[in-house]
């Protein structure tokens, strides 16, 4: 599932790299303004399906034994059109709307209606968010469809132990202009963190190569890009 992940990377990096071609010579003339603090800012809101793989067990089995759903709500501004930082918090397992009977890789082992009554868990942290379309091809403020990747950092806590954990990693994700404010976006990222949010349900094994203590989420949701530039940079010729 790693090597399907990773490949989907660099496949999506070809194929934004195959149509470099396509970049308009006009806007490379015509630079975007830097923006200031207060501007290009956005909310997301959406719902999330988390598949946990703790260390020491098979991923085949992740169906149903690791998987939880929740809802996220996250925060970011554009400092330039290629570049953004995105806060984000994800709470998992919380709603009984979203129960799956079957967890039994999420401590207190086999007790998902207990650690669905202490709260789930939750998650947050930062994304540094890079527009792939804008890095290739160039800024197009017409464009509806953007790809991003990121690699983010922050902790992940199980409310049933009271127990947190350090965790990182790597994305990929989109989104897609509906009108002048309003977008849909939709991301998946693989993270690693210790073994204290499994408790007794994983060893405390970090190397990659041997498996891991890490989880893969998966976002859709809808996008509110804020204030008067409406998600938009300003050109130098505007002025």
């Amino acid at each position: 599932m790693k090597k399907i992940f990773l490949t989907s990377l660099l496949t999506i990096f070809v194929f934004c790299a195959s149509n470099a071609q396509e970049a308009d010579g006009k806007a490379v003339n015509d630079p975007v303004v830097t923006n200031s603090f207060w501007s290009n800012w956005y909310l997301q809101a959406g719902l999330d399906m988390t598949l946990l793989n703790p260390y020491g067990h098979d991923f085949s089995q992740v169906f149903p034994k690791g998987k939880t759903f929740g809802f996220a709500f996250a925060a970011g501004k554009w400092f330039s059109p290629e570049i953004s930082l995105r806060g984000r918090l994800k709470w998992e397992n919380g709603f009984p709307l979203f129960e799956n009977g079957h967890l039994e890789w999420l401590a207190p082992a086999g007790a998902n209606g207990k650690n669905m009554d202490d709260g789930g868990f939750v998650a947050a942290y930062v994304d540094v968010l890079l527009n792939l379309h804008n890095v290739i091809l160039g800024y197009d403020d017409s464009r509806k469809w953007n790809m991003l990747v990121f690699p983010r950092a922050g902790f992940i806590s199980n409310l049933s132990l009271k127990s947190s954990s350090p965790m990182v990693g790597v994305g990929i994700g989109s989104t897609y202009r509906l009108n002048e404010r309003l977008s849909l976006y939709a991301d998946v990222a693989y993270q690693v963190m210790t073994s204290e949010f499994f408790g007794d349900v994983a060893g405390t094994g970090m190397t990659v190569a041997a498996g891991s203590n890490g989880y893969f989420d998966f976002h859709i949701g809808v996008q509110w890009d804020l204030g008067k530039s409406k998600g938009k940079f300003k050109r130098l010729s505007s002025y």
